[in-house]
């Protein structure tokens, strides 16, 4: 990226059955030669793995369910500088994704994006309002969390937990050095927000980080995720 060192950013994204979203997330991507591009998919049962290999350059790789377990197996094998996790149902604005690069690439340490929703309305406005603030509690994994690949590898990669995998290794980043949340935003789905209630599926979020702050088990807390 011109005016910028050689460092490059591997962007890791896990899936399972999603063929109806994660190419237009590739879609984006795959225009900008500074990322590597790999998606790790855990067992689909759809046609998610020949989707991703319809687009040259992008690797596929296979683990066991849980996204934990395929960020780590993506981050693993990465090869970048910088580690960019993303979730499949994510998409950028135009012109926001070269901006989203150059901020990153400059980052010293980790941070993320706000949220806006492909849905509009005040609630959705709402809770992206809320994802601009650098708190744990409003910062989630599909935010496109970015870390140096030293610092992810010396914290000890994501936890292998059911939930909560995202706030964990937030948190531990922010025991090491400074976590920016960024102003620039990525565009999530709002496809749970809509089978759920916007308002109660904002409050079942807030309430299962917050008990999870406080010290509840995320095993626990996966019953009612």
């Amino acid at each position: 990226m011109e005016g910028l060192n050689n460092k490059f950013i591997s962007v890791i994204i896990p899936t399972l059955n999603e063929e109806l979203v994660i190419g237009s997330l590739l879609e984006d991507l795959i225009s900008s030669k500074e990322l590597e591009i790999i998606v790790v998919d855990g067992g689909s049962k759809d046609r998610t793995a020949h989707v991703v290999s319809t687009y040259e350059g992008v690797q596929l790789l296979e683990s066991q369910p849980g996204r934990a377990i395929q960020l780590n197996t993506g981050a693993l094998q990465a090869k970048g500088d910088l580690l960019w996790f993303l979730h499949a149902d994510s998409r950028f604005e135009v012109n926001v994704l070269r901006r989203l690069l150059v901020q990153i690439m400059k980052s010293d340490c980790s941070g993320s994006c706000f949220l806006k929703f492909d849905k509009k309305g005040f609630w959705y406005n709402l809770y992206s309002e809320f994802s601009k603030l650098n708190w744990s509690v409003f910062t989630y994994g599909d935010q496109g969390i970015f870390v140096k690949r030293n610092l992810f590898l010396e914290v000890g990669c994501y936890r292998q937990i059911p939930i909560m995998e995202d706030i964990d290794l937030v948190r531990r980043i922010r025991r090491k050095c400074t976590f920016k949340k960024l102003d620039l935003p990525i565009i999530t789905s709002a496809r749970r927000f809509e089978q759920n209630g916007v308002v109660r599926q904002e409050l079942k979020n807030i309430t299962l980080v917050l008990l999870y702050l406080l010290g509840v088990s995320p095993y626990f807390l996966k019953r009612f995720y």
